[in-house]
């Protein structure tokens, strides 16, 4: 199915020109989406918390294009023209649009993008960038068509499409937190995420993200993925995350950190050792990945804090906590980072509420 059938286009609106903004956030998955099928299906559910301050920010200034066969976009990223790499993910974006929206098709595309975060730091890039794209060219649709659905019914072809472009891209849609895939008390849907909102002790969660490498990941998402398709723990891992979802999901209803804690740092951990275990072994996590983490939990031990780490495909820490907690945390990691001597970051982030059109 392409798109939402309820969702209905007459191209008879004459909009031809004009420029529309967005700006989404990343997010942090705290149940690992790993493994997928056919068209950016996930093998298995998972739930990722929205980011405040990492972002996308993206405009799209659209115009007539005379022909099919003329350019259809020009890209820039932080105000550099780019020609390759993500330039191909953007230009398979429109087509997947163009299929459904043939609107599309009459309209050349200025696209400015930037981001409020390094690349390479263990912040989803793909996430934001694609969502930000998505909600950008569905509101070009809006503008440029009589676009038939309410916001609700927007903002699910807008996960929809940022799927196909990035799978986690469709979680950065909702916040605080966002559910994708099926299977998990009839909640999720496997084509578009869906909102999660938890108890109140887990609407404003801090995020401190440890940046001990920023070099690219050794092991693209896609390789990454394709990994899952013949690997030994395949079932177990899918039965694994079916067991933490009815875990961590009451939990978070409840605001019971200590399971949460549990659930989030397993799945963290099954991620990397997942990557291990494969039939071409990935080891991503650098020394001082592990060092920190030994030394969080000598730190923490004992002291009753809500605290808990998750880590994507790399070396870099994400480190999250409550706001009772938000001083002393800060004040380990100070104190960690200069007895390290590391020349390393830190990012602060949060939970976030989703994504804002910024004017239209």
């Amino acid at each position: 199915m392409d798109g939402f059938q309820n969702i209905t286009v007459n191209s008879n609106k004459s909009e031809m020109n004009g420029t529309v903004e967005w700006r989404s956030p990343s997010n942090i998955a705290l149940i690992k989406y790993w493994g997928k099928s056919g068209d950016q299906i996930p093998m298995n559910p998972s739930i990722s918390m929205t980011l405040k301050y990492a972002f996308t920010q993206t405009e799209i200034e659209w115009s007539p294009r005379e022909n099919s066969n003329e350019k259809v976009f020009d890209f820039y990223l932080s105000g550099d023209k780019v020609s390759s790499g993500f330039e191909s993910k953007v230009k398979a974006l429109i087509g997947r649009f163009a299929l459904k929206y043939p609107v599309l098709n009459k309209l050349f595309f200025t696209i400015k993008s930037l981001n409020t975060f390094p690349h390479s730091t263990g912040i989803a890039s793909s996430a934001s960038g694609m969502s930000a794209l998505a909600l950008a060219l569905l509101s070009v649709v809006k503008e440029t068509s009589d676009f038939g659905g309410n916001y609700d019914d927007f903002t699910k072809e807008a996960s929809y499409f940022s799927r196909l472009g990035s799978g986690s891209a469709c979680r950065s849609l909702y916040g605080p937190y966002a559910i994708w895939g099926s299977g998990t008390s009839g909640i999720g849907n496997d084509e578009y995420a869906v909102p999660f909102h938890p108890h109140n002790d887990f609407l404003r969660i801090f995020d401190s993200i440890l940046i001990f490498s920023k070099k690219p990941k050794k092991v693209g998402s896609t390789l990454g993925h394709s990994l899952m398709n013949d690997h030994p723990y395949r079932n177990g891992r899918i039965e694994q995350v079916h067991k933490n979802m009815e875990r961590l999901l009451p939990a978070m209803e409840q605001g019971d950190f200590d399971t949460w804690q549990q659930v989030v740092e397993n799945e963290a951990m099954s991620l990397h050792g997942l990557m291990m275990a494969s039939s071409t072994p990935v080891m991503l996590l650098a020394p001082e990945t592990i060092r920190f983490l030994n030394d969080l939990e000598d730190f923490r031990t004992g002291k009753g804090l809500k605290v808990a780490y998750t880590i994507d495909a790399g070396p870099n820490v994400h480190l999250l906590y409550a706001l009772e907690h938000r001083e002393i945390i800060q004040d380990f990691i100070s104190n960690w980072v200069m007895d390290s001597k590391l020349n390393m970051d830190v990012i602060d982030d949060e939970t976030g509420m989703g994504p804002k059109q910024l004017f239209e």
